[in-house]
């Protein structure tokens, strides 16, 4: 899909207030989850995250980070592509309402100001990510997008039918295809069908199933990223978009005019980006994807 309008941006508009105050609530949510033995590692689709984050780095994994090379840039190199990571940070889960109402609104202005006009009714949880700083294995995000737009990589229905051992299963359906409802109002497991697929830990679903029926049949369209902490609190640690190679600009657009304070970029969610590796310090960044149905 080509855009007139790639993405917009929103240079330090967050007050550092309320910034603070959501890096406080995240980092407490992910102490409390580490607390509580749950995992808080930054998952990928495919499984292409590191499995164990040693912040000391000393003895992390066999593994190499992409870091921000492309994969044809690794070809050239004539590595093991499966010997290469895509992600390397902690994550923890927001759901306040006072964030949202912060937030919501920025997107809708961004959608209507690049001439985009999605439909979007959705909102996903908000992810709190912390890169820790370091000069040989610093967390990154490498290439990747949020989501394919098509109907095949939509949310697909689970329904849990039990937690041990943890198995889901998709919901009945009646000739048309329709979700059959008990009396209730409520999806009806299909006993007669295979159990759905889980991630390879094992402790959750895997892609693209979800149990949140605000999201059945809708994909990821609208992206948010947002910096939340001082550009001089860390090294690296950049947001880079490849724009395509038929943007009449430079392809590859590292905003580095965004890293102040409350900064806020808004992105189609299929367009490809990363993280650079952060050398030193800690970025704190929040984001947010605004679903909807597949385009018609």
């Amino acid at each position: 899909m080509k855009l007139s309008i790639p993405f917009v941006s929103y240079a330090s508009l967050i007050k550092p207030d309320i910034c603070k105050k959501i890096i406080d609530l995240g980092i407490s949510k992910i102490k409390k989850n580490k607390k509580e033995g749950l995992d808080v590692k930054g998952t990928t689709l495919n499984d292409k995250h590191r499995e164990k984050i040693n912040l000391e780095r000393d003895k992390i994994s066999n593994y190499y980070s992409s870091e921000d090379k492309t994969v044809e840039n690794l070809r050239d190199l004539n590595v093991d592509l499966d010997k290469y990571l895509i992600r390397d940070s902690e994550v923890g889960w927001l759901d306040d309402k006072w964030i949202y109402d912060i937030f919501l609104p920025i997107i809708r202005d961004a959608n209507r100001k690049a001439g985009w006009g999605w439909n979007v009714d959705t909102a996903e949880l908000f992810q709190f990510t912390v890169y820790h700083g370091d000069k040989k294995q610093g967390g990154f995000y490498g290439w990747h997008s949020d989501g394919s737009s098509d109907h095949i990589k939509a949310y697909k229905p689970a329904l849990k039918i039990s937690n041990d051992p943890l198995r889901f299963k998709s919901p009945k359906k009646n000739e048309n295809n329709k979700i059959i409802l008990n009396s209730d109002g409520e999806p009806i497991p299909d006993m007669d069908t295979n159990d759905l697929p889980l991630k390879k830990n094992g402790k959750s679903l895997a892609a693209p199933f979800s149990q949140d029926k605000k999201k059945w049949g809708k994909v990821r369209k609208i992206s948010m990223t947002v910096n939340l902490n001082n550009a001089e609190d860390y090294e690296g640690g950049n947001l880079k978009f490849d724009l395509g190679p038929h943007f009449k600009g430079e392809r590859f657009k590292v905003f580095t005019d965004m890293r102040s304070q409350g900064s806020i970029i808004i992105f189609p969610s299929f367009m490809y980006h990363c993280v650079t590796p952060v050398i030193s310090g800690i970025r704190y960044s929040l984001v947010l994807w605004l679903l909807g149905k597949p385009w018609q």
